[in-house]
């Protein structure tokens, strides 16, 4: 009898943490996401941005650019917003484009990134942090 009266009373309470475990499986943030950079202002500049988990709540960016100029230094960094509505301030600084190419740990998790707007831009040159030349969404969908 308080067998039955336990299994009526547990079995509910499996399949409600059933559930939390399956819905928070579904939120988390992935390890790695990838970020297509589509070129501005006619640049031709495009290329992807690499986002893996470095854990303690850092991010890997590795960042790869196709039409970058050659010997030309190219600010980039993480904005908060979007492409089509850039905080013009950057939030978290990257290690400047050098032939296309940019590496860098930041401090803040992959969570954190997907959690409200953020935009990974490009600039044409040190001199000129004014002209974009491309830009991609952090999104969950951007997702690799």
């Amino acid at each position: 009898m308080r067998l039955r009266r336990l299994t009526r009373v547990l079995a509910p309470m499996a399949v409600f943490l059933a559930f939390l475990a399956l819905a928070g499986l579904a939120s988390a943030a992935p390890t790695t996401l990838t970020v297509n950079l589509t070129p501005l202002n006619n640049s031709g500049e495009s290329g992807t941005a690499t986002l893996t988990d470095a854990g303690n709540g850092q991010t890997h960016v590795s960042v790869t650019m196709q039409g970058a100029p050659a010997g030309v230094t190219q600010p980039i960094h993480i904005h908060e917003g979007t492409c089509t509505t850039l905080n013009p301030n950057p939030k978290y600084p990257l290690t400047s484009l050098q032939n296309g190419k940019s590496e860098t740990t930041v401090n803040v998790s992959i969570a954190d990134l997907l959690a409200s707007p953020f935009a990974i831009n490009v600039h044409k040159s040190a001199q000129d942090v004014s002209v974009y030349v491309s830009c991609g969404n952090i999104t969950q969908t951007a997702s690799s």
